[in-house]
């Protein structure tokens, strides 16, 4: 058993059965996704939607507790909504935007266990590459070196992440 498994296990109501969790999902999760969880064979790092699933479905949990029992950083309970002015931003601003949370999420003294940066997302382009490194310089101009560090050091990362996962699939 794993602690989001436990987790889970001790919110399921009296008298429910693991079907019943599965209906209680209303199809969000499929039959067999819910029995790994609550079984604890699941991944080590769940999905946000899996664990938003488990919060709406089962009484007494927060998605914030759910993380913690997952060993993820916590996070806030309500979803985070940029300002309206974000919607001015460029495609090479909202790269280096979606990397740098990549980065705060990686960050051993944000997320418990030192998560490695998702690379579940789409690929970073080698433009957006250098479009970040040019954003990474206007940081350190503003004296925000150690932010620019952490973003080009996650473009390393990705990198190697995205090589070894084709040299995988050879």
């Amino acid at each position: 058993m794993s602690a989001l498994s436990d987790y889970l296990a001790a919110h399921i109501p009296a008298g429910w059965s693991r079907a019943d969790v599965v209906r209680a999902v209303g199809g969000t999760l499929d039959q067999a996704t819910v029995y790994r969880y609550l079984g604890g064979q699941h991944t080590a790092s769940p999905p946000e939607r899996v664990l938003q699933a488990f919060a709406d479905a089962l009484p007494g949990t927060s998605i914030v507790e759910l993380r913690e029992a997952a060993g993820l950083a916590a996070g806030e309970e309500a979803p985070w909504t940029l300002p309206p002015e974000a919607q001015r931003l460029n495609r090479a601003q909202r790269a280096a935007i979606e990397q740098l949370i990549r980065v705060f999420l990686a960050a051993p003294d944000t997320a418990p266990g030192g998560n490695q940066v998702s690379t579940d997302s789409e690929p970073v382009t080698r433009a957006q590459v250098a479009q970040i490194r040019e954003y990474a310089q206007h940081l350190r101009e503003t004296g925000q070196g150690e932010l620019a560090d952490r973003l080009e050091a996650s473009l390393v990362t990705n990198s190697a992440s995205k090589t070894a996962r084709r040299s995988s699939k050879s």
